[in-house]
């Protein structure tokens, strides 16, 4: 990736421009860098214009101009969802004036059944080493609690059955209650993990990871820069979706999971383990779909994954080959 295409990546990212227009001109720094390639020696442009010749004519024959346009349209659709601002989005952002008069989380505090929890925290441009992490874990009861000794400070303000907290840097560790019924997180230049949190779940991140374990709710995922991972309980039933630029999805399904998976990725693969049914491949050079129908013929949510530049697989969780389940019964034997 060149300099130019760095910084306008960056641009995206900084909420500078729209992700339509970073397309634009990605698309417009590419036709540049032709031009100038044809503007060499006479013998240059000659080989250049046959190797051209030869491009689009493969192309031409593997997508058509439909196929084109289809890859510029899900170039678009990932950046865009990715980066750029979403209808989620105003559910993280969070209005200074109401934080005038917050007060600093210090020790559990309660939640109420249906809670909302808000989460925010923005890496300064003056220091670009105030990052971090943020994990969630689900717990029972109704405590709110941070996790850890070294936690930064933490503003706190309560709306009726909306919970807002924000810091500036450093790591986050929470005890999330099963009483919260919706997450919205946002953090730039860390890793965000959720582990049996039994809320709904919307969060992004520029610059980091997402890990969502023993997931059954509804979720929404977003981040640029990472890699998404995950892992779906067997009572998992809600419509989600994730997306990211330059990062691969993992994503572990049960044997028992209702869905109608899709992956599309630009320039990367999608694996599917074998034993997962209903498969149907589609796509163009440098473009891949694939659908999984484990509907049954029943209705059943939707979940949708897409990547820029990276690869997609989609594994059955809780399974082992014969050798080793046979192991494990003769290990249990050996034991009585």
């Amino acid at each position: 990736m060149s300099e130019e295409q760095r910084e306008i990546l960056q641009m995206v990212a900084d909420g500078k421009i729209s992700a339509d227009d970073g397309a634009k001109l990605l698309e417009a720094l590419k036709t540049g860098e032709q031009k100038r390639r044809e503007m060499g020696s006479p013998a240059r442009r000659v080989k250049e214009r046959k190797r051209q010749m030869r491009e689009n004519k493969r192309i031409s024959h593997l997508t058509g101009i439909g196929g084109m346009r289809e890859i510029g349209r899900m170039m678009r659709g990932i950046v865009r969802e990715s980066l750029s601002g979403s209808e989620d989005d105003e559910y993280v952002e969070i209005d200074e004036d109401i934080l005038e008069d917050a007060g600093h989380l210090e020790g559990p505090i309660e939640l109420g059944e249906g809670t909302e929890l808000v989460l925010k925290r923005r890496v300064h441009r003056h220091n670009r080493n105030s990052g971090g992490d943020l994990i969630l874990n689900g717990v029972e009861g109704s405590s709110l609690e941070v996790i850890g000794e070294d936690t930064p400070g933490i503003r706190l303000y309560r709306d009726n059955g909306t919970v807002y907290l924000k810091w500036n840097k450093g790591d986050l560790t929470l005890n999330v209650p099963e009483t919260v019924d919706k997450i919205r997180a946002s953090i730039m230049g860390g890793d965000i993990n959720l582990n049996s949190v039994t809320a709904t779940a919307a969060v992004k991140t520029k610059g980091g990871d997402i890990s969502l374990s023993e997931v059954s709710r509804a979720f929404n995922a977003k981040t640029m820069g990472g890699d998404i991972i995950i892992t779906l309980t067997d009572y998992w039933n809600e419509d989600s979706e994730v997306a990211t630029m330059g990062g691969d999805i993992e994503l572990s399904i049960c044997e028992s999971t209702k869905a109608e998976i899709s992956a599309r990725t630009l320039g990367g693969e999608i694996s599917v383990q074998e034993g997962i049914s209903s498969v149907t491949e589609s796509g163009h050079a440098g473009s891949s779909r694939v659908s999984i129908d484990l509907s049954g013929g029943e209705e059943a949510p939707d979940l949708s994954l897409k990547t820029m530049g990276g690869d997609i697989s989609v594994t059955m969780s809780g399974t082992e080959p014969a050798e080793k389940d046979a192991e494990k019964k003769r290990s249990g034997k050996k034991k009585k």
